[in-house]
């Protein structure tokens, strides 16, 4: 497996950031890893009913923000991606 201390060693020189290192490393390690990060199409399923935001009777609470998941899935349709229809 490829080593990540020469190009760590690299960063560091360059006064780049310990947190963008990090970051940088754990996509690395993924990387050679042989982890595509795909998800399989057969293992995710439609949401089968989605609330109106305007349903929702609460008051806004900031701690909750640090329990927040944000996916995006950008592009077109996702047939590039493997996908057969719309996202």
């Amino acid at each position: 497996m490829a080593s990540f201390a020469p190009i760590k060693a690299k960063m560091v020189a360059e006064g780049i950031a310990p947190s963008a290192i990090s970051a940088f490393e754990s996509t690395f390690e993924s990387l050679v890893s042989g982890n595509t990060g795909l998800i399989s199409e057969s293992t995710i399923t439609p949401v089968p009913e989605l609330l109106s935001s305007t349903s929702i009777k609460t008051k806004p609470d900031a701690s909750l923000l640090k329990q927040t998941v944000v996916l995006k899935l950008n592009g077109g349709l996702g047939t590039g991606m493997g996908l057969d229809k719309a996202k």
